[in-house]
């Protein structure tokens, strides 16, 4: 017998945390970046992405808090390519700016971007990056790593410490209060099976907006509530129990 299951967080509820089979067991991960001497991160706005062109920062940002891509890499910029670049997702990038204040961002004619200007650019990019913010900050505001999680559907995928030391424990989808698509049966099944073929959860996060954003503090006024979605197998539940 095998059913789907809606379970909140309030509820006792635990999760994997599966740690790879090849990890370097001395790595020490920063969660996050730590400027020198007061030192800035520079990045430039290219229409979809921000990029930090600098390979020493580009570094720094990867390895405190597992920051960005590499644009020839699956991960950190690691192709030894001297113009490898690391890219910086919208969220990330606005997060790194405007909440740690550890980042720059110019225009490609390098005009800084203030807040209020990223996010209408942003905005007109995906017309739910704010939801996306603001479910980007509170994931933080939990010590997540969060990666994009467009490869299997979602929004986020969001690891522990490092996905250089663990798999992904959650696909993230974000929502507006109102939106059932994710709730209709052949969709929930849809997600929650492509998650569960790479030993994933599913988390919805359901975010009511600021009225109004002008500047990062209006963020605080959004809730976020989460729901995990897993399916229940009750064989295998059985089994767990008697072992």
């Amino acid at each position: 017998m095998v059913c789907l299951f809606l379970a909140s967080l309030r509820m006792q509820f635990t999760f994997c945390c599966k740690r790879k089979r090849c990890y370097n067991k001395n790595a020490n991960f920063a969660p996050l970046p730590r400027g020198q001497d007061g030192e800035r991160y520079k990045g430039r706005f290219t229409g979809l992405s921000v990029e930090i062109v600098d390979p020493e920062q580009a570094k720094s940002l990867h390895d405190n808090g597992c920051f960005g891509k590499g644009s020839k890499s699956r991960g950190g910029p690691e192709s030894g390519d001297e113009d490898e670049i690391l890219l910086l997702g919208m969220e990330e990038s606005c997060f790194l700016a405007h909440y740690l204040n550890v980042l720059d961002i110019t225009n490609l004619a390098g005009n800084f971007m203030d807040f209020h200007m990223f996010v209408e650019v942003a905005k007109d990019q995906n017309d739910k990056f704010v939801e996306n913010l603001a479910s980007y900050v509170y994931l933080k505001s939990k010590n997540w790593v969060i990666k994009s999680g467009i490869k299997f559907g979602g929004d986020f995928l969001i690891y522990k410490q490092s996905p250089r030391l663990y798999h992904a424990s959650f696909l993230v989808i974000v929502q507006r209060p109102g939106d059932t698509d994710h709730y209709q049966s052949k969709n929930l099944k849809g997600v929650q099976r492509v998650a569960e073929t790479s030993d994933k959860d599913v988390l919805i996060l359901t975010v009511q907006p600021p009225k109004e954003i002008s500047s990062s503090r209006d963020l605080k006024e959004a809730t976020v509530t989460e729901t995990i979605v897993r399916r229940f197998n009750y064989l295998t539940f059985v089994q767990s129990k008697q072992q």
